[in-house]
Formats: C-alpha cells, structure tokens, sequence
C-alpha cells in the first residue's frame, strides 16, 4: 500500500483553508480584459483603496496583495493583455467592429443552447467562473467573437468531419473486453487458455492484465465509437461478432487479445432532428477548432508585430522601470500590469493572504514557528509521496519542484507559501492531538488489506424505479440478465456502460449501508434495495477477493504511518475551521466581515446590569 499522493493529501486542508483558491487559480486560463463592445481598450478604473483586509486588527495592504499576484501571476496575465492588444489591433487593421449587440446576441445564441435565458445563463457562468458581467461580456464574449471573424475561414467544418462527427455520437457502438501482456510468448499463452474455455475470459483479464483499470473490470471497456481508436482497432473491433476472440494484436509495443461482448447498434434518427443536430454539432466542432486557429492566429501576428517583454528580462527592467511591455511602441506599465492581476487574481489571493496571516497568529501565540528544516522535511516528504526517487531509492526534490512549478523555478518561493509553510504549520498546531488506537490499526487494516466483494450493481435516482427492478432482477438472478437491467435502468455511467460492473467493495470504504449488505451476500445472491444519500442501488454478489495479507502485525508500521497521516491531515482541515470561525476579519476588497468568535459570544450574552 503506498501513502497517497502529496496534492491528493494536502488538498481538502488547503482548500477549506482558502491556499487551494491559488492553485486552481494559477491552473485556470486567463482571459483578456479591457477591449470592450466599442472596440476601445481602456486602462482599468484607478483603484483607491490601499487597505484591503484587515485580520484580528492587522491590515493586508493593496501593495501586499499586487506584490503576491505579479509574483505568481504577472508573466501570464502579461501574456493575455498582449494577446489581447494584438487583437484588439487585428480587428481594428481590418476594420472589423465587434458592436454591444453582437455580444448580447452571441449570449442570447449560447444560453438557448442550454434551454436557457440570456440572464440565467449570465449569472451561472458568472457565478461559476467568479466573473463580473461587464468582464464576461467585455473580455471573454468579446474576444471569441473577434477571434471568430478573425479567423472564420480557418474554423469552417468540411462535410466528412461533421461525417465523422455523426458517426462518432450516433453511429454503432462495440463493447469489448481485453487482456493486455507485455510479451507475445505470454499473450500467446492467455489467447489459448480463453480459446479453450471463452467463458473464463473476464476472470483471466482479471489475473493476468496489466492494465489496472480494466483488469478491475474484468477486461470490460466502456462501448467503443467510431473515430476513437486508431483505424487498424477500429477495423478489428467492428468487424467482430458477440462472443467472438481476436488473436494477439500488438498495439503500441503491448499484445492484446480482445473479445466482443455486445454490438449497439445505430441510433435511429427522426429526419426532421438532423437539421438541429447538425447545427448543434457544426457549432461545437467549430469552437474546437477556434483554439487551433486562435494559436495559429497569435503566431502570425507575434511575427509582423514588435512585442518587448520588460516583466521577464531583468536586465530591460532595470532599463525601463515602471513598464511591463511594449507591443508596436505602445506601453503596457507595470501599474497596468498590476491593477490586472488584482482583477483577476485579487480576491483568491487574498484569502490565502488572509488564511496566512492567522496561521501566523496562531504559531506566534503558541509559540510555534516554521523552520527551514521544517520546510526542508516536508518538500523531501512530498517527493517521497508522489514517487519522486532516484535509481539508488534517494528523493530526487528537484525533479519534484520542477513538477509542482510547472518547470518554472521562479515559483519555487510561491509552491512553498502557498502550499508546503502552511501545510507545516497546521501540522505543527495540531502534533498532540493525533493519536492512534487498536480499533484504528483494526480497521485500516481491513479496509486496506481485508477481502472484498466483487458485484455487479444497478443505481437508481428514484425508489419505486429501484423497486420495481428489484422484482425483475429476483425473478431471474443471473449475472447476465441484471448487467442488462443495469445497461437499461442505471443511471450511474460507469455501471451502466460496463453492465453493472463496478470495482470491488471494501469495508470501512465510507458507504457503511453498503458495505453492510455487501459483506452479508453469498455468490449469487440480490441484495435489498440499498439507500446511499440521494440514490437507490441493488447489488448482484458474484464473490470476494482473497486477502494478499493475512497478519496485521506484516504491514503494522506501514499501516501505522499511513493512518497518522491520515488522521493529521483530518485534524488539520478542523483546526483551520476552527482558527477561522474564531477570527475577526473585515474584507474590504469582497465586502464582507465576521466578528470573532469570542466577540460574538459577548455580544449574544444576556444584559445582565442593572438586575
């Protein structure tokens, strides 16, 4: 069993703590600002407020909050504000005018799309993409569209890709299994042990292949389309009939053995749907190619315009100071620069800056500090996690930060304030707390190590729907006949593309009424109608897995280890909770304020002067 990996772990601390809202934000891709409906570029509003957040009576200054955004995000903000003026510039050489009508019109044509009006739609990409309306209409609606006339000639769809594209969607399905081997000699082998007995070919998957997903599966695939595979698969795939073995195909230096398990048919199309199909397909496959033409597009233009990247080279910085850029002369300031990245970036930065400085505060009054070998630890820790190691076993830590910067080492000063100082802190207030008893060994062990029970399941969003193929599925319980009902009724993907198969299950896995039902089954049995949160399931036990470890006392400190981490990380998600809930915070920049803890204890107490 092996630790899982670093950002898995560090994750649900960070993001109930406010550190992720950096990293998601730095994985996002950023949109241009400023060039709006009226094709003018304006200068973003001049922002006066110098005190953006103040924390149990310590202010977070807008110089503070500038200083961590150009330092994390500046180089690809700076990268969209030229594209953008490289754009902007485009359109207005070819005298293209992108009016405020063309972008309410292009939002009225997306939200139809989904059912939906102009202003539903609005507030939900808004509202999931923490975006103003101006900014959504201005720069995102704005640059498809100028993109779009850009380069219309380049995002046509010729009538064989919207073929393909037909195909691919509506067209015939197969579903096969698979056995993957390394060698010929063993695939060679496997393929006469299924000849002779086919029936037994899922249970070889299961030992023998190396592909963990499918093997889970027994070699089941989900229904494979048109156009998905390379042409040499897709002839042999859909040349088979149900029941029917391939012999050893050798793909990308791996042998194969596949088995046809069903053929879907073609859906059949209602002749006066295609119209609105064929719309609804040429319109996305037209986006798709938008991003291509976009790169292709920026290229062009980067080679016939003058672009100087100040922000990048120190040495033009010390040269120019105050600017970030030039494209064709015109300037792009360092304030410019900024005053985006607070735009954009501000308020995820700081409610990490917020969330540091009470870790802060909570280490200072615990008398508690990060060291260097601290930060030393946790960075070889990580490493280790994720599987960072040199041929000789050593954690190999800078091919490790090389990863998590995204090869940039300028990030390096970053990764470790966002992501291993508080990881190090939290771990440091919450060291007494983590204790680890018998039942706790007791239980990891069986959840980790112990037997689990293979099934096939069904999963139903409604009661009397479950009930009733409840009944069905006891009338004839085969396995057979429940992966159709499980094709037909469940509304779980997973289970209904693999006939009912899911992986198998596990106790302590953290779906107690299941597991219980589970474990209670023999072979071949139906259990109850099973309630998980919202949704309804029945289970068809085909057996259980054999324990590859029989003693706790074999794995007892690699489980021991295990569960401290895990335990950690759980008290370190409360404790931040907790360091919060109790905070004073007034956030100007959001507009929002909580009083602390304590304060809104004496403010609910009783009056009780004067009695």
């Amino acid at each position: 069993m092996s630790l899982p990996r670093f950002r898995t772990l560090v994750v649900a601390i960070l993001v109930s703590f406010g550190f992720q809202q950096i990293l998601s934000a730095q994985a996002q891709p950023n949109q241009p600002r400023n060039a709006n409906a009226a094709q003018q570029a304006p200068a973003p509003a001049h922002q006066t407020m110098q005190i953006l957040a103040v924390v149990n009576g310590q202010q977070i200054t807008r110089e503070n909050i500038s200083t961590s955004c150009l330092s994390r995000f500046g180089e690809t903000v700076l990268e969209s504000i030229i594209n953008k003026q490289l754009v902007f510039n485009e359109c207005r050489k070819q005298q293209i005018m992108i009016s405020e009508k063309d972008v309410n019109d292009e939002i009225i044509r997306k939200a139809a799309s989904f059912g939906m009006t102009a202003e539903k739609f609005i507030t939900l990409i808004c509202t999931q993409r923490k975006l103003t309306e101006e900014r959504y209409k201005n720069d995102i609606v704005w640059q498809e569209l100028a993109l779009r006339r850009l380069a219309q000639n380049e995002i046509k769809v010729a009538p064989g890709e919207l073929q393909e594209q037909m195909e691919f969607e509506y067209g015939a399905k197969v579903q096969i299994r698979e056995i993957v081997t390394d060698s010929r000699e063993k695939a060679d082998q496997l393929l006469q042990m299924v000849s002779q007995s086919p029936e037994r070919f899922g249970q070889v998957a299961k030992e023998h292949s190396l592909n963990p997903n499918s093997a889970a599966v027994k070699g089941l695939l989900p229904p494979l389309a048109r156009h998905t595979a390379s042409p040499e698969m897709e002839q042999l795939v859909f040349a088979m009939q149900p029941g029917q073995i391939s012999n050893v195909v050798e793909v990308a230096g791996q042998f194969l053995i596949i088995k046809c398990e069903r053929i879907f048919p073609a859906m059949e199309i209602n002749p006066a749907d295609l119209p609105a199909i064929h719309e609804r397909l040429l319109d996305a496959m037209s986006e798709s190619k938008l991003t291509q033409a976009a790169t292709d597009l920026f290229q062009r233009m980067q080679q016939t315009v003058k672009i100087v990247n100040v922000f990048n080279d120190a040495e033009l910085r010390a040269q120019m100071p105050g600017i970030a850029a030039t494209v064709d002369g015109s300037e792009i300031t360092l304030d410019y620069l900024a005053e985006e990245c607070i735009a954009r970036f501000g308020s995820p930065m700081l409610t990490a800056e917020i969330n540091r400085l009470l870790l802060k505060q909570k280490m200072q009054a615990n008398n508690l500090q990060v060291t260097e070998d601290d930060i030393r630890a946790e960075v070889t820790r990580a490493a280790e996690a994720d599987a960072y190691l040199n041929k000789d076993g050593t954690v190999n830590i800078e091919a490790w930060l090389s990863f998590m910067t995204g090869d940039d080492p300028t990030q390096t000063d970053s990764l470790i304030a966002d992501t291993i100082w508080p990881t190090c802190a939290l771990k440091k207030l919450v060291a007494s707390e983590v204790t680890i008893a018998d039942e706790d060994l007791r239980k990891g062990f069986e959840a980790n190590y112990g037997p689990r029970v293979e099934a096939l399941a069904i999963v139903f969003d409604d009661q009397r729907k479950a009930l009733k193929v409840w009944q069905m599925a006891a009338a004839n319980p085969t396995e057979e006949y429940f992966g159709q009902l499980a094709s037909q009724y469940s509304v779980d993907p997973t289970s209904q593309a693999n006939f009912g198969v899911i992986p198998p299950i596990q106790r302590f896995g953290g779906k107690p009424e299941m597991e219980e039902e589970a474990f209670s089954l023999r072979a071949g049995e139906i259990s109850k109608v099973i309630q998980h949160g919202e949704k309804y399931l029945i289970l068809l036990c085909t057996g259980r897995t054999s324990p590859v470890v029989s003693s706790l006392e074999d794995v007892r400190a690699q489980l021991t280890s295990y569960i401290r981490d895990q335990k950690t990380y759980l008290a370190m998600a409360e404790k931040g909770r907790l360091i919060f809930e109790e905070a004073q915070i007034d956030n100007f920049l959001e507009g929002t304020s909580q009083a602390g803890k304590s304060d809104r204890t004496a403010a609910q107490a009783p009056n009780t002067l004067g009695r």
